[in-house]
């Protein structure tokens, strides 16, 4: 698996992939179906039976989590944000934005498609379901209908609970956004909601865990920490970018960065390269002296000490097309919009065509440690 998780298909030129936990939540899922619902609705079925019931079930919710998803990225890119893509995981699936919600309103359609989807796909299995009693079709597949429009329910009840991250919670940042015309406030508002909504979730667990159910409890104290987790990044997020305004991409960049063959093998790079300089990132060129990639430490520790000789710098590299380009008089925050994950946060810097400087997390996590006016852009990128 690679650090952009485990690629599952393509839809309208967006990638979906997955990280191992949804093995987890899929297992889980099947197991509730196949020792839960079948058991209690069709008493007598195989063990096996109500296993492959379940897988089925389990698949077909994810499904609907894509869909779901596939809502909020499509709606964002035909508003103008760039979607890397979107990446399921433990609690469920997220749609991928390089590019920051222009106004509050695209932040409430954008999150309100999410939601409408859902309520759809709950509405065709709830009709389905309906439909199939009154045929006569086998009670095994009624209750996969049946479930999956329940789950599918219960997902869009909790989702539009006005609690940041949450759908709702989006929706009424949004909402206060247009109102104030102050994203930061908004912001704060929201994500104080999804604190107080994550601090009760936790409770809820907590009470569950010691009187109805370990396991039911242990994943809502889950569910309540990530909430809790989640609002408290999105406001300090937030706090960030208001603090950024007016930085300029050079006034932070770390300048003359170490170009490096991206011929060379990895255990050349780290002992001719990364043990002599303070750098984290190095540029490769191809013969003819093109920028072709960019190397991170990231990328270096994922290869074993083992392989590093047989490895070249290319090889590990993260292609040039996919690190966003940057000009020196180019507001930071203007920048930040075009980072994202398949980048590993960096950008390279040019002046005209001659590469200048990098940005990356620890230059923009020096600006606030030394201060917008005292930044240091000589520093490790």
């Amino acid at each position: 698996m690679n650090r952009d998780g485990v690629h599952l298909a393509r839809i309208a030129g967006i990638r979906i992939s997955a990280d191992w936990s949804v093995l987890l939540i899929g297992a889980l899922l099947a197991w509730g179906v196949a020792g839960g619902a079948v058991p209690l609705q069709v008493p007598g079925t195989p063990v096996w039976l109500a296993w492959i019931v379940g897988v089925i079930a389990a698949t077909l919710l994810i499904v609907s989590l894509v869909a779901h998803e596939l809502g909020h990225a499509l709606l964002a890119r035909r508003r103008g944000v760039t979607v890397e893509g979107i990446k399921l995981w433990l609690f469920g699936g997220a749609a991928q934005m390089s590019g920051d919600l222009m106004t509050g309103r695209t932040e409430m359609l954008v999150a309100a498609i999410g939601p409408a989807i859902t309520f759809v796909l709950a509405g065709a299995f709830f009709g389905s379901s309906w439909l199939l009693v009154q045929i006569g079709a086998p009670p095994l597949v009624i209750v996969v209908t049946e479930w999956l429009a329940a789950v599918n329910l219960a997902l869009l009840l909790f989702n539009l609970i006005p609690a940041f991250p949450l759908d709702g919670g989006r929706i009424l940042r949004g909402f206060l956004w247009t109102r104030t015309k102050n994203r930061m406030t908004a912001t704060v508002a929201a994500a104080r909601a999804g604190r107080f909504f994550s601090m009760a979730v936790i409770g809820l667990g907590v009470l569950d865990l010691f009187f109805v159910s370990p396991i039911g409890g242990l994943w809502l104290v889950l569910i309540g920490w990530f909430l809790a987790s989640a609002a408290r990044g999105e406001a300090t997020g937030e706090q960030a970018r208001h603090a950024l305004e007016g930085v300029l991409v050079g006034d932070v960049m770390s300048k003359n960065p170490v170009i490096v063959p991206s011929w060379i093998t990895v255990e050349l790079l780290v002992e001719q390269y990364v043990m002599g300089h303070d750098f984290t990132s190095f540029p490769t060129h191809s013969i003819d002296g093109r920028i072709d990639g960019l190397v991170t430490m990231r990328g270096i520790k994922l290869v074993p000490p083992q392989q590093r000789s047989n490895r070249r710098a290319i090889d590990i590299a993260i292609p040039a097309d996919r690190v966003p380009i940057a000009r020196q008089d180019e507001p930071v925050t203007d920048l930040l919009k075009r980072i994202g994950t398949a980048s590993d946060g960096r950008a390279m810097v040019y002046d005209g065509g001659t590469l200048v400087g990098i940005v990356s997390p620890s230059d923009i996590a020096r600006l606030f440690q030394s201060g917008p006016g005292r930044v240091s852009a000589s520093a490790a990128a």
